[in-house]
């Protein structure tokens, strides 16, 4: 696969990639193999190009933002097939560790709803902002399936809200938070009123922060609560 075909690359001028992410087969994007092989082809382009960079927005041209797992896929797993289920979500983590330690900053311009896997993939961005649509919800709902989040969710959750509230408001619960109660509970860092103010929020960050990296890659970084 040299080709992108769920991921649209669109860098302007001064460096600013945009990656739209837009699967061309359904209504919603979700973390399919087609996903799966355009995220590798894309984390590839982005360190070959790293130079040319100036920082990374990720967002989607369908009405939410990112569904996540493919239920379809996910009911298909077997005893036989359970292996490569597991490859594949470690092939995604790998990737999306990839992106955030980039070295640049790399934004998630949440325009619909985030949930699981699209919430994961907001998790990996150094900054996160909401479009406070209508019905818009952003977290981790998979527990209420009987399934915990696979690409890097636990982990990232923990680290950046600490144990408890991980457990509390995301993990366990299954909350689904508009983007106003995401704000305040801290799973995203900004909100917007409308898509212009959403990108303009985004690319101001980038302006601001040149070099950007999570909080748990910075000296002396501490869970929040303790371990």
């Amino acid at each position: 696969m040299t080709e992108s075909t769920t991921i649209r690359w669109e860098q302007d001028r001064t460096g600013l990639v945009t990656l739209v992410i837009d699967d061309p087969d359904q209504s919603a994007n979700t973390m399919n193999q087609a996903f799966r092989d355009s995220l590798a082809v894309i984390t590839d382009r982005l360190e070959a190009e790293k130079d040319t960079i100036r920082g990374v927005i990720i967002t989607s041209a369908k009405k939410t933002f990112f569904a996540g797992g493919d239920l379809r896929d996910l009911i298909k797993v077997t005893p036989e097939t359970a292996q490569q289920l597991f490859d594949g979500g470690l092939e995604i983590k790998r990737h999306l560790r990839r992106i955030e330690t980039l070295g640049k900053p790399v934004v998630a311009a949440i325009n619909g709803a985030a949930l699981g896997g699209g919430y994961e993939l907001a998790l990996a961005c150094h900054h996160r902002v909401a479009l406070d649509a209508p019905g818009s919800k952003i977290g981790c709902p998979e527990v209420t399936l009987g399934l915990l989040p696979g690409g890097g969710g636990v982990v990232r959750t923990v680290r950046l809200l600490g144990i408890t509230d991980a457990l509390l408001k995301v993990l366990l619960q299954g909350t689904q938070y508009s983007p106003r109660r995401a704000l305040d509970n801290g799973l995203i860092h900004e909100v917007a009123a409308t898509r212009d103010e959403l990108m303009d929020k985004a690319r101001a960050f980038i302006d601001a922060n040149p070099e950007s990296q999570q909080p748990w890659d910075k000296p002396g970084y501490r869970i929040p609560g303790g371990t």
